[in-house]
């Protein structure tokens, strides 16, 4: 038994070897745009509809390259998640509440890479944690006295209370394209082209004592990064 362990320990060193001469990083920056939807239960809100709006997306981003078709990729991003809620009450001009707010992510992901040494193609697939930094909220609302309906707009940062969930996660993947300056040494910059999706998979709403009301935002994001390869 102490035989077959030693023999499963030596195939693991000899392949952390392997994957070691082949290893390389990359690190750079990354920069975008993103658009994100809410998923929410409209029980007991038919008179509410939501809608994506865009953000932006930037950060900090590194690869680190196992085999010539397989990297860990890992990002450091600040991630604007915004969404749009329409209030339809037909006795009511257009009142909107526009949500805006700031996360800090951190995807973690498997990069299976396809192609030549220069142009090669990306597919990613992982998770995310995140945290809610900061919420603002623009839009119009309005008030009602017997005889008229008043307008107002408004433009407020929220603050957080106990039923915010502040701390998130879920999975992400998308697909990516590189091109890579690398010269005879393995080393150069690449600029690299990718479209991410994130999936809450835990809501930012913790709910009530007595009412559940899971709310999980979906982002797309297309970001355009330039890094370096050593």
């Amino acid at each position: 038994m102490k035989k077959n362990y030693l023999k499963i320990i030596v195939v693991i060193l000899l392949c952390w070897t392997a994957t070691e001469v082949n290893a390389q990083w990359t690190v750079g920056m990354k920069g975008g745009w993103n658009w994100t939807s809410l998923a929410r239960s409209n029980m007991g809100r038919i008179d509410e509809t939501y809608s994506p709006r865009g953000g932006f997306d930037a950060g900090i981003q590194a690869r680190y390259q196992l085999t010539d078709w397989l990297a860990v990729r890992a990002d450091l991003s600040h991630l604007s998640r915004s969404y749009r809620m329409d209030r339809n009450l037909h006795y009511l001009d257009p009142v909107y509440t526009n949500y805006s707010n700031d996360y800090l992510m951190l995807p973690v992901m498997a990069d299976f890479s396809f192609g030549g040494k220069a142009l090669r193609g990306h597919a990613y697939v992982g998770g995310f944690g995140g945290y809610w930094m900061k919420a603002k909220m623009s839009g119009k609302t309005y008030w009602m006295t017997d005889y008229y309906v008043y307008y107002n707009d408004f433009k407020e940062s929220r603050e957080f209370n106990r039923e915010d969930q502040r701390l998130i996660a879920g999975a992400v993947g998308g697909l990516g394209l590189s091109y890579a300056f690398i010269n005879s040494k393995g080393t150069g910059p690449v600029i690299n082209l990718d479209a991410l999706y994130y999936y809450d998979l835990v809501s930012h709403h913790k709910g009530y004592a007595h009412l559940s009301d899971p709310r999980y935002l979906n982002t797309l994001s297309v970001t355009l990064g330039v890094a370096y390869s050593f």
